[in-house]
């Protein structure tokens, strides 16, 4: 799956964050560090490759390129010149946006539609689960940047980086359990305890993986992993790789568009020429500095995003169809109070007393309003989870100002003088700094929090510094974000695994709100009698579960703890559709294949998609 490059397992971001301080920058001798442009003029640059450090052949480009520039991306902000832009998805300071889809390519995609994986460099696998082994065969058709081929030592690097970094394939494999078997096939060998993984759950943790990673760029880091001799050394690489910071002209990239020039003005890819498919288009991107940046040099083309109503939607559709991004818009809780942190009935109040639909209809008019907070991406929960639990959880959509009163005063709050007052006597008062990403919706929270009685200290900052400051160490009381869930690998266990366990904003593990086991009403019944739930056996438990009514039953008891506890009030999905306009271009909207993770470039492999 294409995830968005957390950190999983033993490392967590804060740690990454410390970790990349640490080291300083250029880990590798023969690596170019992370290409200081200070000296470099402001001209166009031509010649990407890996020519100037990896060990790559250069590849020349057609430097008339722009004659034939048929295509921009408007409002994407994504320029590599400057160093401002990092190409090393361990670093913390990755960004994978949009560039990660074109620039690097899939082991296969997966269909939303047809629930099957789409080959791209894999070209078949097999899983014998007795042995728990998997086996992947390669396309040899497919080839880096520089000219060298694609081949299984570069997955292999890929898998075995991910899993000495503590990340999440590193749970179910051991580093040297993953294997080349030739140079166009690999394989993966799970744990003895995870020989019953389902199926499907194992495949969605790899199958859909993107190739960043080259033997050529990260082969050294690996083999030092393999010679490693104690914690001590082991921190050192982990230090060293994620502090790699390679140079824009210097990155290997094995998707289908390629940088070849940057400036401060923008930057432009061009057609990988050793991509099987890419290397006969007649196709150019252009990346914008800034959001919204002018100066394009095509006729522009019309791409929406984050809008329901969409231009042109088919007639087929009634609505615009999930996009699984596994991205939710929430309002977040943090751990430095007290009474936030050790009352879910506090938690659940503040929730009850915003107006979560207004909020959406103002904010993102059209996008249905999440009614469930049950950990799960809502557009998939109901595959997950039994329907009369659904039924029963407590919808903090709709403002309730009254069962919000109801719970304060349950938790020993009192109101005096329209104003609230902890069980201390001390005036409530809520630490609210947000990203400047989310400004209305933000505000909108804060005045309906004001007016209700609670005291908040609301401002805004831009974003990186929100992340710097408050966002890594989970400096607030409540905020607003997107909640990366990990929704595509389209499992419930990805989910309620990250949102309990994960090393971002994990519950348990990051923000300690509550221990591994917990008291919740009764499953499916609000007035029940408390039961207790072990949040760690039940997530362990779903990641072998085989048969769908234990997935069923393990995840409906873990949406309803979520929903109960609410570590985090989920308010809309934050889909991510990005539509061609149809009336300019020849885009076959009763196709499915645009209803991959990886949309655009999907259908352009699959389909050559073209302007009329």
């Amino acid at each position: 799956m294409p995830k968005k490059q957390q950190w999983h397992g033993a490392i967590s971001r804060r740690q990454a964050i410390a970790l990349t301080g640490a080291a300083g920058v250029g880990a590798l001798a023969g690596c170019t560090g992370n290409g200081d442009d200070d000296d470099e003029s402001p001209e166009d640059i031509i010649g990407n490759g890996g020519g100037n450090g990896n060990g790559g052949t250069a590849t020349d480009y057609d430097e008339d390129y722009e004659d034939n520039m048929n295509e921009v991306t408007p409002g994407n902000d994504v320029n590599p010149f400057g160093g401002e832009y990092i190409f090393n998805t361990y670093h913390t300071g990755w960004n994978p946006g949009d560039v990660q889809e074109m620039s690097y390519e899939y082991l296969t995609v997966y269909n939303t539609a047809t629930g099957e994986f789409v080959p791209r460099i894999a070209e078949d696998w097999d899983h014998d689960q007795d042995a728990g082994l998997t086996r992947v065969y390669l396309n040899d058709d497919y080839g880096w940047s520089d000219g060298s081929p694609v081949t299984a030592h570069d997955f292999v690097t890929s898998y075995k980086l991910a899993a000495y970094l503590d990340q999440e394939i590193g749970n179910y494999v051991n580093p040297e359990d993953i294997t080349t078997d030739g140079d166009y096939a690999f394989q993966l060998q799970l744990r003895d305890d995870y020989r019953e993984l389902n199926e499907e759950l194992w495949f969605n943790q790899f199958l859909e993986s993107l190739l960043s990673i080259s033997e050529a760029e990260y082969g050294e880091f690996v083999e030092r992993f393999d010679d490693a001799d104690g914690e001590d050394e082991i921190s050192s690489i982990q230090e060293d790789v994620a502090s790699y910071d390679p140079h824009w002209d210097d990155a290997l990239f094995s998707g289908p568009f390629v940088w070849v020039e940057a400036n401060e003005q923008f930057a432009d890819q061009v057609p990988n020429p050793h991509h099987p498919i890419a290397k006969d288009w007649d196709f150019y991107l252009r990346h914008g500095m800034h959001i919204e940046e002018a100066g394009l040099r095509a006729e522009e083309v019309d791409f929406v995003h984050q809008e329901a109503t969409l231009q042109d939607l088919p007639d087929i559709y009634e609505e615009a169809p999930v996009s699984f991004s596994g991205q939710v818009f929430t309002l977040l809780f943090g751990p430095e109070n007290e009474w936030i942190r050790d009352y879910p009935e506090v938690r659940q109040a503040i929730a009850h007393a915003v107006d979560f639909e207004n909020i959406v209809e103002v904010a993102a008019p059209g996008t249905p309003v999440d009614p469930y907070s049950g950990g799960i991406d809502s557009g998939y929960i109901e595959h997950f989870v039994h329907d009369d639990v659904l039924d029963a959880m407590t919808n903090y959509a709709p403002a309730d100002t009254g069962r919000a009163t109801e719970l304060l005063e349950g938790a020993g709050f009192s109101l005096d003088d329209d104003e609230w007052y902890t069980p201390d006597d001390e005036q409530f008062e809520l630490f609210f700094p947000v990203g400047d990403w989310f400004g209305t919706p933000s505000e909108m929270a804060y005045n309906n929090l004001a007016e209700f009685g609670i005291e908040v200290d609301y401002f805004m900052e831009e974003m990186g510094i929100w992340n710097a400051d408050h966002g890594d160490s989970h400096d607030y009381d409540i905020s607003m974000h997107l909640n990366y869930g990990q929704s595509r690998q389209y499992h419930a266990h990805s989910d309620l695994n990250e949102e309990l366990f994960g090393t971002y904003r994990g519950a348990v593990t990051e923000r300690e709100m509550f221990d591994e086991v917990v008291e919740v009403p009764e499953v499916g019944n609000p007035d029940g009698d408390m039961v207790t739930i072990d949040l760690r056996e039940n997530v362990e438990a779903l990641a072998v579960a085989q048969s769908e009514d234990e997935v069923l039953d393990l995840a409906s008891e873990l949406a309803w703890a979520h929903n109960y506890l609410l570590p985090g009030a989920m308010i809309h999905p934050w889909s991510e559709h990005y539509w061609v306009n149809t009336g300019e271009w020849d885009f076959d909207i009763e196709s499915d294949d645009w209803m991959t993770s990886n949309r655009i470039t999907h259908y352009f492999i699959e389909n050559g998609l073209q302007p009329r």
